[in-house]
C-alpha cells in the first residue's frame, strides 16, 4: 500500500499537467462549437504556430539578458499575441464567409488551413526541431522524498498555473462582460440576437480570436515544458482537443474542461499500464467507446448544417 501510494500520486500529477496542457485546446474547440456548431479541427495547429512565436520570443528575451521567468511571461504574451492576430485575420477572411456555408465547407476549410500552417511552418524551419535554452535550470521542489521521491519542476508548476488562469480568466469573461453576454446570445438564436442588436459577425471574429488565444496558451505550455517545438505536433493536438470537447458535452464550456480532465487521466492511465507506444491509438479508442456509452449524437457531416450567421 505504501509503495503504491506515491506512484498513483506521480501519476496524479502527470495527468494534471496533461489536463493543464489540453484545456485552453478543449475550451477554444468548445467556443467556435457553440458560436458557429461547426467542426474546426485547426487549433492544434495554431497551437503549434503559438508554440514557435514562444521559442523564438523565449530565446530572444534571454539573449537581450531577461532572466528565465521574465522571459518565459513575456514569450506567453508574444505567442498569445501573434496568435490571437491569425485567428482574428482568418476568423474574419476565411471562416466567416464559410459559416455561412455548410457545416462540411467549413470542416474542410479548417482542414486546408491547417495543412497550410503546417507547411508554411515546415518550409520556414527546414522540417527541423526547435528548442529553447534550459529554462529554470531544472529548479522545483520535492513533495516526496524517499525511496519513491515525487518533485515538481517550476515550468511544469508555471506552465499549469498559466493554463488554469486563462481558463479562469475565460469563465469571467463568459460570464460577466459585455461581450460574454452577447457570445451567449449570438450562441442560442443569431437572428434573434441580431435583431436586439448584436453585431454578430464581430463577435464571431473576436470568438475565434479568443480561440486562438487559448491554443497558443497550450502551444506555449509545451514549449516551456518539453523545451521545443517542430511543425508535426498540431494535426494529433487538434483532434485531441476535439475529443476532449466533444466528450464533455458539444459547445459547453463547462463540459470541455470536464473532457480535458477525462482524457489526461486515460491518456495517463494508459501510459501507466501499456506503455506509449499504442497511446494514442488506444486513448482515441476509449473515448469513441465513450462517446458511444454517452449515447453523443455528434455528426460533422450533417449536424446544425444551417448556417447560424
Amino acid at each position: 500500500m505504501f509503495e503504491k501510494g506515491p506512484y498513483l500520486f506521480q501519476q496524479l500529477l502527470n495527468a494534471l499537467q496533461l489536463a493543464g496542457f489540453y484545456l485552453p485546446l478543449a475550451v477554444a474547440f468548445s467556443l467556435i462549437q457553440a458560436i458557429s456548431g461547426r467542426i474546426f479541427l485547426s487549433f492544434g495547429n495554431v497551437a503549434m504556430y503559438g508554440s514557435f512565436a514562444a521559442v523564438y520570443a523565449c530565446f530572444g528575451f534571454l539573449l537581450h539578458g531577461y532572466i528565465d521567468g521574465a522571459a518565459t511571461l513575456l514569450a506567453l504574451g508574444v505567442a498569445v499575441l501573434c496568435a490571437a492576430s491569425l485567428g482574428l485575420a482568418t476568423g474574419k477572411i476565411i471562416f466567416l464567409p464559410l459559416a455561412k456555408t455548410s457545416s462540411l465547407a467549413f470542416m474542410i476549410g479548417s482542414i486546408g488551413f491547417a495543412i497550410v500552417l503546417q507547411e508554411l511552418m515546415r518550409i520556414a524551419t527546414n522540417a527541423q526541431d526547435v528548442w529553447v535554452p534550459p529554462i529554470f535550470a531544472g529548479s522545483g521542489f520535492s513533495i516526496l522524498t524517499g525511496d519513491f521521491p515525487i518533485r515538481v519542476t517550476t515550468a511544469s508548476l508555471l506552465g499549469l498555473s498559466v493554463s488554469l488562469t486563462s481558463i479562469a480568466l475565460t469563465i469571467v469573461l463568459m460570464r460577466f462582460t459585455r461581450f460574454g453576454r452577447q457570445f451567449r446570445a449570438t450562441a442560442d438564436n443569431s437572428f434573434l440576437a441580431q435583431l436586439c442588436g448584436v453585431n454578430t459577425q464581430r463577435i464571431f471574429v473576436l470568438t475565434f480570436a479568443l480561440g486562438s488565444g487559448l491554443a497558443a496558451v497550450a502551444g506555449w505550455m509545451s514549449a516551456i515544458i518539453y523545451g521545443g517545438t517542430n511543425f508535426s505536433v498540431g494535426m494529433m493536438l487538434g483532434f485531441k482537443a476535439m475529443f476532449a470537447s466533444l466528450a464533455g458535452g458539444e459547445g459547453r464550456l463547462r463540459g470541455a474542461i470536464v473532457g480535458a480532465f477525462v482524457l489526461a487521466c486515460v491518456e495517463t492511465a494508459w501510459s501507466a499500464s501499456f506503455g506509449s507506444a499504442y497511446r494514442d491509438a488506444g486513448v482515441f479508442a476509449m473515448i469513441v467507446l465513450l462517446l458511444l456509452l454517452r449515447q453523443a449524437r455528434v455528426n460533422p457531416l450533417t449536424h446544425t448544417d444551417e448556417p447560424k450567421l
